[in-house]
C-alpha cells in the first residue's frame, strides 16, 4: 500500500513539474519505430561524449560516404564509414591504447582536396606528470581512411595564460572550423587552460598553429571554473557560440549564453559589436543570455548550436529543475529576440548507478542534437518506458509545437546522444548516429573509477538504416548480411567478459575469423586484437587444460594476418610444454575416475578446442613437431570415444552404458558437432601426403553419412539427443550450426557428394530462420555435457561461432568468392 501511494505521489508530482515547464504541443507517429538492434551497426564497439564534433561527416566526390569516429573500450581511436552505393562500413584505427575514456573521441574535418584531418585529445594525464597535448592526423589520401600521416602532437595551450602554478593544462573538446571568407584558414577551439575555451588558427592547413588563446573567462569564483562550450559554422564567414557558465555539478545557476564570430569580430545576435578578436577574452556580461537559469528556477547544460535558413542561430540544451529532472530545450533568435520552447521531460541520468555509490555524472541526458541542414528538425533521447529512445522532432512554427516520430522503439538497450550527420541533406538516407549501450557506468576507466575491466563502458555506435531484410539465405550477398547482423549482435552482447579467453569466445573467434577472411572488414579482425593484447595473447592458467587451447588457434590465426611474433610466443611455449610433458606415452583419456582428466583430451569436446590449435601452429610456423603431436593424441581419444558401431562420439566414458528416459544410447547432438567441427578444421589445414590423412577422411565420411541420416526432414535440423528426438523434438541451433559447417566445407572440397547439397542448403536455410530481426541466433542449447532442453530465445557465443563458420562455407558453395 504504501509503495502504491509512493508512486502515486511520484506520478501527480511529475503531472505538476510538466505543467509548470509550459510544454510544447506534440503529435506522436505511434506507427513507427524499430527495436534499436535492429539498425546497422557502424561498430559494435564505440562511445563518444557531445562536446567534441563533428562526429560524423557526409562527404561526396568519388564516392558517396558518411564518416564518423569513436573511441572503443580498449582507447583506440577510431575512423570509419559507410558507403551510401555499396553498404559496405569499414574501419581504421588511427591510434592505439590512447586511453579508455570516452571524453578523448575524434573530430572530423575534410580539407579542399577531401582529406580527412582528425583531432583527438586525451581526457585524463594517466600517470603522466604532465599535461597531453591536442593531436591531429591527417589522411594520406582524398575519401580514404587506410594510410595516414604521423601523429601532429598539438602543444598549443601558452604557459603564460596559466593563472596558477597547479591550474589544468589539458587540452579537450575539439572543434575544428575552415571559413571560406578568410582563404580556408583553419580554426581549432578547445576547453584549455584551467577549463577555460581557447583557440588557435592555422594558415596551411593545419600544419602550423599559433598559440592559444581564450575565447572567454567566466568570472572566477571558484578553481577551475570550466564553461562548457559548442561551436557551429557552416564554414563560410561565421562562427557561432554558446557558453555555460561552468559546469551543472558545480553552478547553482548554470545559464546559456551566445555570441558569434564574424570578419575578426564577436557580436550579440542582434549584431551588436562586442570587441575584435585581438581583444579577446570575452566576459560573461558582454554576452548574449539565451537561457537565465536564476529566474527559470533550474541549471542548464547546452547540447548543440546551429544556423537556420536566414543565418540566425539555433541552440539545444537540458535544464534540470531537480538533478533527476532532466527537460530538453529548444531556443532560435526570431532576428528581435530569443524564443525559448520546453519540449519534453527527457527522464533522469542515463548511466547505471552502481548500488552504494553517488552517480558520477547525475546531469547525463540521453542527449540531443539539431539536424544543421534543417534547424527545425532536431534528434532527441528519451526516455520511454524504463529506455532511452531515440525519436525525430519536427517544428514548422519557431517550435510553438512538434511532430514526433519514433526512430528507436520497444528497445531493450538505452539509446543516447545522438548526432545528426553533418552535411545529410534532405533525402540523404542516413541522417542520424547514435550510441546504443551494453553497459555505461561511467565515462572513464581510470583509477579513481574504482571500477572493474568489465565494467568499463561498452556501447555500440547505431546508423539509422535497417539491417536489410533476409529474404534469400542461399544468395551470397544475404549470407555476408546474416553473418554480419549475427556477428554485430553477438559483439554488442557478451557473454561473461571474465571467461572473454575461454572456450565459448575462442569458438566464436573462430567464427570471426571466418567472417573476415570474406568481408576483410576491419572490424571485425581488430576486436580480436583489442582481446589478445589485453590478455598479452595469453591463455590464462591451466594451460594443459584442452578448454584453454581454444585462443591459441586464435592468436596463431592473428599471427598469420599481423605478424607479430608476440602474438603466439605464450601459445608455442605452451605447446611446447604438452609436447614434452603429456607425451603420447603416458596419455590418460578416462574421465570417469580419473584425477587428471583435465589433463588429457578426454572428452569430445576437447577435439574442437585443443587438436585445431595445434594444426594451425604448425600452419603458421611450419613446425612439424606441433602438427605431430596433434595427430597422435587425437588418434589416442578418437580411439577411446567413438562408437564404430553408430559412427558417432560418445561425450566421454561416462555415456558409455549409459542411456535416455527413452531407452536409447546418448549421443550429444553439439558434442558430435564439436567433433566433426574439429575434423573438418584439421582436414583444411593437414597436407595432402600426410600419412593419416587418410583417417581423417574416413571419419569425417563415416560420421557425414550417420549425420545426413539422422537430420529431420521437415525442419533440416538436429536433435540435442541425436539418437533420442523425442527426448527434446526441437532443432538445437549449435550442433547443427557446426554439421553444416563440415558438410558445406566437403561439398567445397570435393569430399562429400554433391547429393547431399538439398540438404545442406536446407540445413542453413534453417539456421537463418534461427536469426531474429536483430541479429540474434536462438535455440542455442546453453554449456554443458549433455542433451537438455532450451528455449527459442537462447543464445551462446559458440553458437554463432558455429553459425559463423557455416556461413562461410556456404557463401563459398553459393558461388560466392573468397
Amino acid at each position: 500500500m504504501k509503495k502504491s501511494i509512493g508512486v502515486l505521489v511520484l506520478f501527480v508530482s511529475m503531472l505538476t513539474l510538466n505543467a509548470q515547464q509550459n510544454l510544447v504541443k506534440t503529435k506522436v507517429n505511434r506507427t513507427i519505430g524499430n527495436h534499436s538492434e535492429s539498425y546497422k551497426s557502424f561498430t559494435f564497439n564505440g562511445s563518444w561524449c557531445w562536446y567534441t564534433d563533428p562526429r560524423a561527416v557526409y562527404f561526396e566526390g568519388k564516392y558517396k560516404r558518411t564518416y564518423s569516429g569513436w573511441i572503443d573500450n580498449y582507447g583506440n581511436i577510431t575512423i570509419g564509414f559507410y558507403d551510401h552505393d555499396t553498404k559496405e562500413i569499414a574501419t581504421h584505427i588511427v591510434e592505439e591504447n590512447l586511453e579508455v575514456d570516452d571524453h578523448d573521441h575524434p573530430s572530423l574535418l575534410f580539407d579542399e582536396a577531401g582529406r580527412l584531418l582528425v583531432f583527438f585529445n586525451r581526457h585524463g594525464y594517466g600517470e603522466d606528470t604532465i599535461a597531453p597535448p591536442g593531436f591531429l592526423i591527417r589522411a594520406e589520401n582524398p575519401e580514404d581512411i587506410l594510410q595516414w600521416k604521423k601523429v601532429q602532437e598539438l602543444y598549443l595551450n601558452d604557459e603564460k595564460l596559466k593563472p596558477s602554478r597547479n591550474a589544468s593544462f589539458s587540452q579537450d573538446y575539439s572543434h575544428p572550423i575552415k571559413l571560406k571568407a578568410e582563404q580556408g584558414r583553419l580554426y581549432l577551439f578547445w576547453r584549455g587552460i584551467d577549463g577555460k575555451p581557447t583557440y588557435s588558427i592555422s594558415n596551411d592547413n593545419g600544419e602550423t598553429w599559433s598559440k592559444g588563446k581564450f575565447v572567454y573567462m567566466p568570472d572566477p569564483i571558484y578553481a577551475f571554473r570550466r564553461p562548457y562550450t559548442k561551436v557551429y559554422s557552416n564554414g563560410e564567414s561565421k562562427i557561432h557560440f554558446t557558453f555555460t557558465d561552468g559546469h551543472p555539478d558545480k553552478e547553482k545557476n548554470n545559464n546559456i549564453y551566445y555570441t558569434y564570430y564574424e570578419n575578426g569580430a564577436f557580436y550579440k545576435a542582434n549584431g551588436q559589436k562586442i570587441k575584435n578578436i585581438e581583444d579577446l577574452p570575452l566576459k560573461t556580461k558582454e554576452l548574449d543570455i539565451v537561457y537565465d537559469a536564476k529566474k527559470s528556477g533550474a541549471k542548464a547544460w547546452n547540447w548543440d548550436i546551429a544556423e537556420d535558413e536566414k543565418g540566425n542561430p539555433v541552440i539545444a540544451y537540458a535544464k534540470f529543475p531537480t538533478d533527476t529532472t532532466h527537460y530538453y530545450c529548444y531556443a532560435k533568435w526570431s532576428g528581435k529576440d530569443w524564443i525559448n520552447k520546453t519540449l519534453v521531460h527527457a527522464g533522469s541520468w542515463f548511466p547505471k548507478t552502481q548500488e552504494g555509490r553517488k552517480e558520477w555524472a547525475p546531469h547525463y541526458s540521453g542527449g540531443m542534437n539539431i539536424d544543421h541542414e534543417n534547424t527545425n528538425e532536431i534528434y532527441l533521447s528519451v526516455k520511454r518506458n524504463a529506455v532511452f529512445e531515440i525519436e525525430k522532432w519536427t517544428t514548422k512554427n519557431n517550435g510553438n509545437s512538434w511532430k514526433v516520430e519514433p526512430i528507436t522503439k520497444g528497445s531493450e538497450k538505452d539509446n543516447i546522444r545522438p548526432f545528426a550527420v553533418r552535411g545529410a541533406k534532405k533525402g540523404n538516407p542516413l541522417q542520424v548516429l547514435w550510441m546504443q549501450n551494453t553497459k555505461y557506468i561511467v565515462y572513464s576507466h581510470a583509477a579513481w573509477t574504482n571500477t572493474t575491466w568489465d565494467e568499463r563502458f561498452h556501447s555500440s555506435i547505431k546508423i539509422g538504416v535497417q539491417s536489410p531484410e533476409i529474404t534469400n539465405p542461399l544468395e551470397p550477398k544475404q549470407i555476408i548480411d546474416v553473418m554480419r547482423q549475427t556477428a554485430d549482435w553477438q559483439f554488442a552482447n557478451p557473454f561473461d567478459l571474465k571467461q572473454v579467453i575461454d572456450w565459448h569466445w575462442g569458438t566464436y573467434y573462430v567464427g570471426v575469423e571466418a567472417l573476415y577472411e570474406l568481408t576483410k572488414e576491419d572490424r571485425y579482425k581488430q576486436e580480436m586484437i583489442n582481446v589478445g593484447e589485453h590478455a598479452n595473447y595469453s591463455i590464462g592458467g591451466e594451460i594443459f587444460h584442452a578448454d584453454k587451447a581454444t585462443v591459441m588457434s586464435n592468436w596463431a590465426w592473428l599471427y598469420e594476418e599481423d605478424k607479430d611474433p608476440k602474438m603466439i610466443e605464450h601459445s608455442k611455449w605452451v605447446m611446447d610444454a604438452h609436447i614434452g610433458l603429456r607425451t603420447a606415452r603416458k596419455a590418460d583419456v578416462r574421465f570417469a575416475g580419473n584425477p587428471y582428466f583435465t589433463e588429457w583430451w578426454t572428452w569430445c569436446d576437447a577435439l574442437f578446442v585443443a587438436p585445431p590449435a595445434f594444426a594451425k601452429m604448425w600452419d603458421v610456423t611450419g613446425e612439424k613437431k606441433y602438427l605431430d603431436y596433434m595427430d597422435r593424441m587425437f588418434w589416442i581419444s578418437k580411439d577411446y570415444l567413438y562408437s564404430k558401431e553408430d559412427s558417432l562420439m560418445f561425450r566421454d566414458d561416462r555415456y558409455f552404458k549409459k542411456r535416455s528416459e527413452n531407452g536409447k544410447k546418448i549421443f550429444w547432438g553439439r558434442g558430435n558437432g564439436w567433433v566433426i567441427a574439429a575434423v573438418t578444421r584439421i582436414l583444411d589445414l593437414l597436407p595432402q601426403d600426410y600419412p593419416s590423412r587418410p583417417k581423417y577422411i574416413e571419419m569425417y565420411n563415416e560420421m557425414t553419412a550417420k549425420l545426413l541420416e539422422l537430420q529431420n526432414k521437415e525442419d533440416g535440423m538436429w536433435r540435442a539427443s541425436l539418437l533420442d528426438p523425442e527426448f527434446f523434438d526441437v532443432g538445437e541451433t549449435s550442433g547443427s550450426a557446426f554439421y553444416i559447417y563440415a558438410m558445406a566445407w566437403g561439398l567445397n572440397n570435393g569430399i562429400l557428394d554433391m547429393k547431399h547439397r538439398p540438404a545442406v542448403e536446407k540445413g542453413w536455410i534453417a539456421l537463418c530462420d534461427k536469426v531474429n530481426k536483430n541479429g540474434r541466433l536462438g535455440s542455442v542449447q546453453y554449456d554443458g555435457v549433455d542433451p537438455y532442453k532450451f528455449k527459442e530465445d537462447d543464445w551462446q557465443v559458440y553458437g554463432t561461432g558455429a553459425f559463423l563458420m557455416a556461413g562461410k562455407e556456404i557463401y563459398q558453395l553459393m558461388g560466392g568468392s573468397k
